[in-house]
């Protein structure tokens, strides 16, 4: 290899000499082509002077040349931008190119004055434009000789430049030619040096052999470049099932089964004199290792070795403590989620979320029995993964009869394969194939000590059974007290702001909406019905008559109003309250609900006003009272009762 750079050394100031020839002759040839095209575009620019010139005289004397004006164009064109016709290069000089066009501006002035001059025109002004024209001729000839001085003189530069380059060359490369042979001499007796000292050390390494065939824990070492396998323990031949021949043996193929270098190698992490520590879960073993890596020389050169104690145990009881502290997490999410969101679906929507994520299912939901059926109440689908919920509403049980026998005896379902349903239980084994589902986990939710429905999870990761069941388990017990209080909630809101009777709002509800109505913007109508005769039908045939009829007005009164703000607030009293609405399609509705009274064997007292300011609603509840009132005493003067409390009034 030395002998090899020695003979290359000498040979380097030739090589040298004839680069510089070569480069000399090839700048000399550009510098002469660049001239002779300089040349060309002067002698071109010296032929449009005099070719304009000779026109101008033509003109003059009334003898036209388009012809010459056609080659003129030609010219300018070529010098502008080149031209093969013309052999001219475009001369690569912003004073040069500013001047050639102001030449063109000015050529194509004179030609429009010359078109003039044919006509008719003096020929005073031609000649005027013809000798500046020439003057800035001559400006441009100027020009492109003063570039191609300077770029005689930078070729001149250049020339100087490459050829002192290479003479300071040539001149090191003998320097450094002398001073490498005294060097490779040196190299020489360091090298034989260092060849009695590799032999030495390689006799030591054997004697450190034994010692680490000794030792119970993985130990190889490898080539840090090659990545071939330098040796390895007598444990890691076992472990490996490998001999004693490591020929061709590569460490990522051998220890990780790889077919090519690990990608979290760690050999460029290495320093020399220091233990690089990491762990690694190996594929081939399925084994958890702490690694010490570690720079030596092995035979000469530097290698890695690197030991493995195995953790596995340890490393199992680690993740089974963070698994278990994620999945606590997990459940003070879902509590927390179900005790302050009073939206039960989506508050369920939310945990089934948690639940399907924490155990990487594709779908998680929850079902409730309503016998003879069973609906699905709350559904969390994975990404990409289709809804159900809609499908599984009123699902009759009578086909599912064995499922609900396990639940109604406390027992969780769970099915690692539902091919085993598909002789046992085919109605079974239909609906969940039809979903795509492979596996599934179901554990009963309780209420009252009785079943009331189940949590279940479909697709979930594999060997997760064992681990879903008591979280589930846990979480069941406060899903159901949250859908308890919210079953509670809506009893309470129920008695607090809903009529039993007609399932309209109540009073309490009418005073709360009418104080939020007062600032909102926007328009407002209010109807204000009575129904008429209600004393007479209790007196007559009962309360529970009366009821009747007060359930018939409402049906009425629902089915004739597209608002959803229906009130009863006395005993036969109601109120519409319409927002945000038209003048008109109030008043529509008003004349529905008059005409659909007036088909029902039941008659009402009915007082309305529109407003197109939300904020005076009081005004115009007090109006529509007013208004309703009125009618009312209408209609037990025209039927001659003293019932009416206004009666007294009328003279």
């Amino acid at each position: 290899m030395k002998s090899k750079l020695s003979k290359i050394g000498e040979l380097t100031i030739p090589i040298i000499l004839c680069l510089a020839l070569i480069f000399t002759a090839l700048l000399s040839i550009t510098s002469i082509d660049n001239l002779q095209g300089n040349a060309r575009v002067i002698n071109y620019i010296g032929i449009v002077r005099g070719a304009t010139q000779r026109l101008i005289k033509k003109e003059l004397n009334h003898e036209p040349d388009d012809a010459l004006i056609e080659r003129l164009d030609n010219i300018l064109y070529g010098l502008a931008n080149g031209s093969d016709e013309f052999d001219l290069i475009k001369l690569e000089d912003q004073t040069f190119q500013a001047q050639l066009t102001e030449m063109e501006s000015s050529w194509s002035i004179i030609k429009d004055e010359i078109y003039k001059v044919r006509t008719g025109s003096s020929n005073e002004a031609l000649y005027a434009l013809s000798e500046d024209y020439f003057v800035l001729a001559d400006n441009t000839v100027r020009s492109a000789e003063e570039y191609t001085e300077q770029s005689v003189q930078i070729a001149r530069n250049h020339l100087i430049i490459l050829n002192t380059v290479f003479i300071i060359l040539a001149g090191g490369c003998t320097v450094f030619t002398y001073y490498q042979e005294k060097r490779r001499e040196m190299l020489i007796r360091i090298e034989n040096e260092n060849k009695r000292k590799s032999e030495q050390l390689t006799r030591q390494q054997r004697e450190l052999l034994a010692p680490m065939n000794e030792i119970s824990e993985l130990m190889y070492v490898s080539d840090i470049d090659t990545y071939d396998l330098l040796f390895v323990n007598d444990a890691g031949k076992r472990i490996f099932n490998i001999s004693d021949d490591l020929s061709n043996l590569k460490c990522y193929k051998v220890i990780q089964g790889f077919d090519s270098p690990c990608e979290f190698c760690t050999n460029s992490r290495l320093k020399t004199d220091e233990t690089y520590s990491w762990e690694y879960t190996n594929p081939l073993l399925q084994k958890h290792y702490l690694l010490k890596d570690r720079l030596i020389e092995w035979e000469g050169k530097t290698a890695r070795m690197e030991i493995a104690f195995d953790i596995t145990a340890t490393n199992n009881e680690k993740n089974e403590l963070k698994q278990r502290l994620e999945r606590d997490n997990v459940l003070v999410d879902c509590i927390r989620e179900l005790y302050h969101n009073h939206e039960i679906t989506d508050a369920l929507t939310t945990v089934l979320a948690h639940i399907g994520q924490l155990f990487s299912a594709e779908r998680a939901y929850i079902f409730i029995f309503h016998d003879p059926y069973f609906s699905n109440i709350a559904e969390w689908c994975n990404t990409g993964i289709e809804p159900q919920i809609e499908h599984l509403q009123n699902v009759v049980m009578d086909d599912y009869r064995p499922w609900l026998e396990l639940l109604e005896k406390d027992k969780n379902i769970i099915y690692d394969d539902i091919e085993i349903l598909k002789d046992e239980m085919p109605a079974g084994y239909e609906l969940l194939s039809q979903q795509d589902i492979k596996n599934i986990v179901w554990v009963p939710l309780e209420k009252d000590n009785g079943l009331s429905g189940c949590i279940g999870l479909d697709n979930l990761a594999y060997g997760m059974s064992d681990i879903v069941i008591p979280f589930l388990q846990t979480i069941q017990y406060f899903i159901t007290l949250a859908m308890e209080r919210n079953e509670n909630e809506k009893t309470l809101y129920e008695m607090s702001y809903l009529d039993e009777l007609t399932t309209f709002y109540n009073r309490n509800r009418y005073i709360q909406n009418i104080t939020e109505l007062e600032d909102l913007q926007g328009s407002v109508g209010v109807v204000y019905l009575d129904m008429n005769g209600l004393k007479g039908i209790n007196d007559s045939l009962g309360h529970a008559a009366g009821d009747l009829a007060l359930k018939a007005c409402a049906e009425i009164i629902k089915n004739s109003s597209d608002s959803e703000k229906l009130y009863r607030i006395g005993g036969d009293e109601f109120v519409i309250i319409y927002t945000e609405t038209y003048e008109e399609a109030f008043y529509d509705n008003v004349e529905r609900l008059k005409n659909n009274f007036k088909q029902s064997a039941y008659q009402i007292a009915i007082g309305y006003k529109w407003e197109a300011e939300c904020s005076n609603i009081q005004n115009v509840i007090k109006e529509a009272d007013e208004l309703m009132y009125a009618d009312k005493m209408r209609f037990y003067q025209k039927h001659q009762t003293r019932r009416y409390r206004h009666e007294e009034t009328e003279e």
